[in-house]
């Protein structure tokens, strides 16, 4: 017959053996900020001769330029490489990913207006490239939409049945957007039909998805994004989550990422990566200023992953990485203790964080 401790001691075991208990990294600015050449939205991807691609959009006399730069010290410098494509509209939103035989690809928005400057059609386009990013062909359409609703915001990345999953942004009416995938079997030449990760059933405006892998005992990923939820159509924005345990086949688990403190504030266009199995997530915030113009007043921050368990993820150890004004954050995972934020502050910088 077990002693009174020993019995106690079997009461607590399931919950010391399914609670888990932990603390976020903590993170800090490693070196100065680095420009990228100019530029705003930048991104960046680790290509496989282990140098870094790097996209932004710049401008020359009303042309915008979807402009790619190269490292090959991990971020620390960077040089012109080349460009993707240049037009008058509202090109922007540029993301690369390598596919597995080395060929290049870049998804952005790609929009026309009229002499006016309205809109005239949206459409997400795909571009490839075969010597690492200096030269670009066009590749794929994965959607076209006619004004007044439009599409934002691509995101791409290989699934483990190594299909591409493209994830965007697409507006059902002013104050409502859902975030979608799609996804392509054949290198981005063609795509499947787009299905809802984010904002069915809900009205809001949720866009500028983000996803990366994460394990809290089960393979999972996780989509961040801003949205209005609770708010209006102008705001104010938070970052919220979902999660899909099946490789971005179906999502849920809708869940909070980050609201901003004080009254009426703004976080928003928010990214996400997975640094040595803690997962950091970017956003911009006009919380230290308050200014209520969004997204004037904004600066760059990052918070880290402190409990994850059953698909949802708590958040830990804000850190403002590119003070006022800095915009639209990436995040590219540098190794398992290195992260880089990009942002635009007065051009394109990087600013690489180390965790401990």
């Amino acid at each position: 017959m077990p002693t009174i401790k020993s019995f106690f001691t079997l009461l607590l075991l399931p919950l010391l053996l399914f609670t888990t208990f932990a603390h976020a990294a903590s993170p800090s600015l490693d070196g100065a900020a680095v420009s990228m050449g100019g530029g705003t939205y930048p991104r960046a991807t680790r290509l496989s001769d282990n140098s870094l691609l790097g996209v932004t959009t710049t401008f020359s006399s009303g042309t915008n330029i979807i402009t790619i730069v190269r490292s090959t010290d991990d971020g620390l410098t960077w040089t012109p490489h080349g460009e993707v494509t240049r037009g008058v509209g509202d090109i922007d939103n540029g993301f690369l990913l390598q596919l597995p035989n080395g060929r290049m690809l870049c998804a952005f928005r790609n929009h026309s207006k009229d002499a006016a400057g309205a809109y005239t059609i949206y459409r997400i386009t795909v571009c490839v490239s075969s010597d690492n990013g200096k030269t670009w062909a066009y590749l794929s359409t994965p959607e076209t939409a006619s004004p007044p609703n439009g599409l934002w915001e691509p995101f791409m990345r290989i699934g483990n049945d190594g299909r591409i999953q493209m994830y965007y942004s697409r507006e059902l009416a002013s104050d409502d957007q859902d975030n979608l995938v799609r996804f392509s079997s054949d290198g981005g030449a063609n795509w499947s039909a787009s299905s809802v990760i984010s904002g069915s059933g809900i009205t809001s405006r949720d866009g500028m998805v983000g996803v990366a892998k994460f394990n809290d005992g089960t393979d999972r990923l996780i989509a961040v994004f801003e949205t209005t939820e609770g708010g209006s159509a102008t705001g104010p924005f938070k970052i919220k989550a979902v999660t899909s345990s099946d490789d971005g086949a179906s999502w849920g688990n809708r869940q909070a990422v980050f609201e901003a403190t004080g009254s009426n504030n703004n976080a928003g266009a928010p990214q996400v990566a997975n640094v040595g199995g803690n997962l950091v997530v970017s956003f911009m915030t006009d919380e230290d200023t308050g200014l209520h113009q969004w997204v004037s007043g904004a600066a760059a921050k990052i918070m880290v992953s402190a409990t994850m368990a059953e698909g949802s993820v708590t958040w830990e150890n804000k850190l403002t990485v590119g003070g006022v004004q800095s915009n639209w954050p990436g995040l590219m995972t540098i190794d398992n203790s290195h992260v880089m934020v990009m942002y635009d502050n007065g051009g394109a910088k990087s600013q690489r964080v180390v965790l401990k």
